[in-house]
Protein backbone atom coordinates (compact mmCIF):
# COMPACT_ATOMS: atom_id res chain seq x y z
CA UNK A 1 0.00 0.00 0.00
CA UNK A 2 1.03 3.34 -0.72
CA UNK A 3 0.63 6.05 1.39
CA UNK A 4 1.78 9.34 1.35
CA UNK A 5 0.88 12.81 3.04
CA UNK A 6 1.23 15.79 0.51
CA UNK A 7 1.84 19.09 2.59
CA UNK A 8 1.02 22.41 0.27
CA UNK A 9 2.57 25.16 1.27
CA UNK A 10 2.01 29.05 0.71
CA UNK A 11 4.26 31.34 -1.77
CA UNK A 12 4.51 33.34 1.15
CA UNK A 13 6.44 33.43 4.65
CA UNK A 14 3.29 30.99 6.47
CA UNK A 15 3.84 30.43 10.14
CA UNK A 16 2.20 27.33 10.33
CA UNK A 17 3.37 26.04 7.17
CA UNK A 18 6.92 26.33 9.02
CA UNK A 19 5.65 24.48 11.82
CA UNK A 20 3.77 21.96 10.19
CA UNK A 21 7.06 21.40 7.74
CA UNK A 22 9.00 21.06 11.02
CA UNK A 23 6.45 18.43 12.59
CA UNK A 24 4.98 16.26 9.83
CA UNK A 25 8.63 14.66 8.34
CA UNK A 26 9.57 13.12 11.77
CA UNK A 27 5.58 11.80 12.38
CA UNK A 28 5.26 10.61 8.79
CA UNK A 29 8.41 8.73 8.65
CA UNK A 30 7.51 6.93 12.14
CA UNK A 31 4.19 6.20 10.83
CA UNK A 32 5.27 4.29 7.42
CA UNK A 33 4.28 7.55 5.17
CA UNK A 34 6.18 8.98 2.34
CA UNK A 35 5.90 12.67 3.12
CA UNK A 36 6.08 15.44 0.07
CA UNK A 37 6.28 19.14 0.24
CA UNK A 38 4.44 21.01 -2.61
CA UNK A 39 5.38 24.75 -2.62
CA UNK A 40 2.56 26.48 -3.97
CA UNK A 41 3.69 29.37 -6.92
CA UNK A 42 3.26 33.00 -7.08
CA UNK A 43 0.88 33.48 -9.81
CA UNK A 44 1.31 30.40 -11.30
CA UNK A 45 -1.54 28.98 -13.64
CA UNK A 46 -0.37 25.89 -12.36
CA UNK A 47 -1.62 26.24 -9.17
CA UNK A 48 -3.53 23.90 -6.91
CA UNK A 49 -6.96 24.72 -5.89
CA UNK A 50 -5.82 25.54 -2.06
CA UNK A 51 -7.54 28.59 -0.48
CA UNK A 52 -5.79 28.00 3.19
CA UNK A 53 -2.28 27.48 4.23
CA UNK A 54 -1.14 24.79 4.62
CA UNK A 55 -3.12 22.13 2.67
CA UNK A 56 -2.62 18.65 3.52
CA UNK A 57 -3.74 16.10 1.14
CA UNK A 58 -3.99 12.49 2.48
CA UNK A 59 -3.39 10.17 -0.76
CA UNK A 60 -3.82 5.98 -0.37
CA UNK A 61 -2.90 4.20 -3.33
CA UNK A 62 -2.98 7.13 -5.97
CA UNK A 63 -6.28 8.25 -4.64
CA UNK A 64 -6.47 11.40 -2.57
CA UNK A 65 -8.64 9.93 0.47
CA UNK A 66 -8.82 13.62 2.72
CA UNK A 67 -7.83 17.15 2.56
CA UNK A 68 -7.62 18.53 5.53
CA UNK A 69 -7.28 23.04 5.52
CA UNK A 70 -4.68 24.46 8.01
CA UNK A 71 -2.64 22.83 10.28
CA UNK A 72 -3.93 20.42 13.21
CA UNK A 73 -1.71 17.94 14.43
CA UNK A 74 -4.16 15.84 16.28
CA UNK A 75 -6.56 16.36 12.93
CA UNK A 76 -3.44 14.93 10.98
CA UNK A 77 -2.35 11.71 13.51
CA UNK A 78 -6.08 10.72 13.79
CA UNK A 79 -6.57 10.82 9.75
CA UNK A 80 -3.24 8.48 9.22
CA UNK A 81 -4.71 6.05 11.52
CA UNK A 82 -7.51 5.42 9.44
CA UNK A 83 -5.08 3.56 6.94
Amino acid sequence: MSKQLILITAPFNCGHCTKAMKELPPICEEKGWEFIEMKQERGSKDNLPVDLYPTIMVRVDEEIKDTLKGYNQNKILTELKKY
